[in-house]
């Protein structure tokens, strides 16, 4: 695997493991909260991310693909990115 491969492999992996957690954050903060808009600045940052992503889909489904891809490519699992 070449080098450029590697980086971007990593960099990809670090990317779907954050939108992860951005995703349970957001999750968290909208169980946490009986009004149906965010209230917290963390919930509104959350929020404006996940505009970001026009459909509901592709807003839960990009890290499970992003890894499948990896795997695919690279053949290793990379849901830890810091783990090679």
């Amino acid at each position: 695997m070449s080098a450029i491969t590697n980086r971007l492999a990593v960099i990809l992996s670090w990317w779907a493991l954050v939108h992860l957690v951005l995703l349970i954050i957001g999750i968290a903060d909208e169980m946490s909260s009986s009004l149906p808009i965010p209230t917290s600045e963390v919930g509104r940052f959350i929020s404006d991310y996940a505009s970001v992503y026009q459909n509901e889909f592709i807003y839960y489904g990009f890290s499970p693909a992003v890894w499948v891809l990896l795997y695919l490519v690279t053949g290793r699992v990379a849901i830890l990115p810091w783990r090679r």
